[in-house]
């Protein structure tokens, strides 16, 4: 029997996550600026402390930013504000 039959097989998958944020702003879609802003706030916890360095909001690959109110409706409830931050 090969070595490569004696391993186990590994599966992989990409796993997305929504965290509805508010600013204190309007920002133009799409905008790098804008993105920074908005991927800042999912890096930090609802305390508004920062997250830890391994955190995986902090080690994304891709991410997708849409706007709130066209996405889901006023009815979500808020994971992060940009007046909860603490530096």
């Amino acid at each position: 029997m090969s070595k490569k039959s004696k391993e186990s097989k590994k599966y992989k998958y990409l796993v997305t996550m929504r965290w509805y944020v508010e600013t204190d702003e309007q920002l133009v879609a799409g905008a790098s600026e804008t993105d920074k802003k908005l991927l800042n706030l999912v890096q930090h916890r609802t305390d508004g402390k920062p997250t830890c360095k391994s955190c995986p909001t902090r080690h994304y690959e891709g991410y997708g930013i849409l706007d709130y109110h066209h996405f889901m409706g006023d009815n979500k409830k808020v994971y992060m504000s940009s007046d909860k931050i603490i530096d």
